[in-house]
């Protein structure tokens, strides 16, 4: 029986989440990604068993390892979200029956339920569909171009390599119009 504290299970365990509207989506893809990148520097039998991890070690390898590709600001963000992932994947494994999470309303969906508390209507907006199933062994990932623009990249390998990723940046680059 596999190891149900793996990453594999935590990367799971995140896309179960967006998917089943038990975090927004974009918070779990966001999570999910400082994971892959923080926890990515363990070796295979670290990966196996999340719960016997000392994240405060882990997180300061990381920072060592690869301070050159972020900024200050980035890597003390990705430390937040990898402890909140990993918080949030040992309690959900601990009683997934009961599990919940705290989000924060937004000032919008604060006014939006007050009109509806009102007695006004409120008009929500449909989320859209997802188009493509996932390729196993790939994950989605979402990047804010500018205010209301939102680009998602689907069938992301796991094991993306710094080459690959640059082959996309350079395919990307050409797409640009100015």
């Amino acid at each position: 029986m596999a190891n149900e504290y793996s990453l594999d299970n935590l990367l799971q365990f995140l896309e179960h989440a967006g998917d089943r509207g038990l975090m927004p989506v974009a918070t779990a893809q966001a999570l999910a990604v400082a994971t892959r990148n923080v926890l990515g520097i363990l070796a295979d039998d670290e990966k196996a068993d999340l719960s016997q991890l000392d994240l405060d070690a882990v997180i300061k390898r990381f920072t060592n390892k690869r301070a050159r590709d972020f900024n200050p600001a980035s890597i003390k963000e990705y430390s937040r979200r990898v402890r909140r992932a990993v918080d949030l994947f040992l309690g959900w494994r601990e009683d997934p029956a009961h599990f919940t999470i705290k989000t924060r309303a937004t000032g919008a969906a604060r006014r939006k339920d007050k009109g509806i508390a009102n007695g006004e209507f409120a008009i929500r907006e449909a989320p859209a569909e997802q188009t493509a199933e996932e390729t196993p062994g790939t994950y989605r990932s979402a990047f804010p171009v500018r205010p209301g623009l939102v680009v998602t990249l689907i069938d992301i390998p796991n094991d993306l390599t710094r080459a690959e990723a640059e082959r996309l940046a350079d395919f990307i680059k050409m797409l640009a119009v100015k």
